[in-house]
C-alpha cells in the first residue's frame, strides 16, 4: 500500500514536514532570493536611518492591513489562473494518453496486413508507432525542440528527417495517421464504423494539440501582470514606515516575513503561466507521460504478436 502511494505522489515532494518545508530543489526561493534580500536591505536601511541619522515618518499599520489583504487576494487569483491553465494542461494530455490507447487498441483489435509480402510494413504496426510518434512530436512541438532520440526504435532514418523537417510535426504524424486509415478504408480492410471512430480518435488529438498551443501562446494579460507587481512594490516601500516605530530593528525581520510570501506568489503565478518547458518549476512531466504511451501501446502490439493473431514478419 505503501508503495502504491508512492507511486501517485509527488516524487520530489520529501514525506518528512521538516525536509519538505526546507527542501530548495523545486522551491521558488532561489528564483526571489536577490529580490528578497534587496528589499529586506531596503527595510534595514530605513531602520537603520530612523534610528541613527534623523527621525523618518512614521505610518499607521491600520491602512496596511486593509491593503494586504487585498493584495492578498490579487496574488491567490493570479496564482488559480496559473494553477488553472497548469491543471487544464495535465488534463489535455491525460486525454492524449486516452486517446493514443484508443487508437492502438481499435488498430490491434479490427486490423490485418493489407499486403501479404513480407517486404511491406504492416497496416497495424505503423498505426501504432505513427500513434506513439504523435505524443513525441506533441512535446518537441511545445518545447521548440526535435530530439526524437526515444523513437529512433520505431522510425526508420527517413522518417524521422521527414518529422523533424515537417512545419508542424504533430499535424504532420496526424497526417500520417489519416493517410493509413484512408488506405484501410479504400482496401476495404476496415468497415465505415471501425474508421469513423478511429477518424474521430484523431481528431481529437489534433484538438488537443491546438487547445496546448493556446495555453503556450497565450500568456498572462500583461497589464495584469504589471499592476499585480506595481501593488506589490509600493506595499513593501511604504512597509517599514509603519514599523518602524515600536519594532525598531525588529522590524526587518517582520518586514522578511511579511515580503517572502508577497513575492513567492508572485513568482509561482509566473512558474505555472507555461506548463511545458523544463526551466518553470513543476513543468508537467511530459517526458515521462510519452514514455507512457510508448510502454502500453508497444505492449498491446507484443501482446498482439504473441496471440498470434497477425502475421508480423
Amino acid at each position: 500500500m505503501k508503495d502504491f502511494l508512492h507511486l501517485h505522489s509527488n516524487k520530489d515532494e520529501s514525506p518528512g514536514f521538516l525536509r519538505g518545508a526546507l527542501m530548495w530543489r523545486g522551491s521558488v526561493t532561489p528564483r526571489i532570493f536577490f529580490s528578497l534580500l534587496l528589499m529586506t536591505c531596503y527595510c534595514a536601511l530605513i531602520v537603520a536611518l530612523d534610528q541613527y541619522w534623523q527621525p523618518l515618518p512614521h505610518l499607521a499599520v491600520t491602512p496596511f492591513e486593509y491593503t494586504g489583504v487585498v493584495l492578498g487576494l490579487v496574488l491567490v487569483f493570479r496564482t488559480n489562473a496559473g494553477h488553472e491553465r497548469w491543471w487544464e494542461a495535465r488534463k489535455l494530455w491525460g486525454a492524449i494518453v486516452n486517446q493514443s490507447r484508443n487508437i492502438a487498441i481499435g488498430a490491434l483489435s479490427y486490423g490485418d496486413i493489407l499486403n501479404v509480402s513480407s517486404q511491406q510494413p504492416l497496416w497495424t504496426k505503423d498505426m501504432v508507432k505513427w500513434t506513439i510518434a504523435f505524443s513525441f512530436a506533441t512535446k518537441e512541438s511545445l518545447r521548440n525542440g526535435k530530439n526524437f532520440d526515444e523513437l529512433s526504435d520505431l522510425l526508420n532514418e527517413q522518417e524521422l528527417d521527414a518529422l523533424k523537417s515537417a512545419g508542424h510535426m504533430p499535424l504532420f504524424v496526424a497526417g500520417k495517421i489519416a493517410e493509413l486509415l484512408q488506405q484501410a478504408r479504400l482496401s476495404h480492410y476496415i468497415d465505415g464504423f471501425v474508421f469513423m471512430g478511429l477518424e474521430g480518435q484523431r481528431v481529437l488529438l489534433i484538438d488537443h494539440i491546438g487547445a496546448c498551443e493556446r495555453i503556450l501562446k497565450t500568456p498572462m494579460p500583461l497589464v495584469y501582470a504589471i499592476k499585480a507587481r506595481r501593488f506589490i512594490l509600493i506595499f513593501l516601500l511604504l512597509l517599514p514606515f509603519s514599523l518602524i516605530e515600536n519594532l525598531g530593528f525588529s522590524a526587518v525581520f517582520i518586514f522578511f516575513l511579511v515580503a517572502y510570501p508577497l513575492l513567492s506568489l508572485d513568482r509561482i503565478g509566473i512558474e505555472l503561466q507555461n506548463p511545458f518547458v523544463t526551466k518553470n518549476l513543476s513543468h508537467l512531466p511530459l517526458d515521462s507521460i510519452c514514455d507512457t504511451i510508448k510502454l502500453h501501446c508497444s505492449a498491446l502490439l507484443e501482446q498482439s504478436q504473441r496471440s498470434g493473431n497477425h502475421n508480423f514478419p
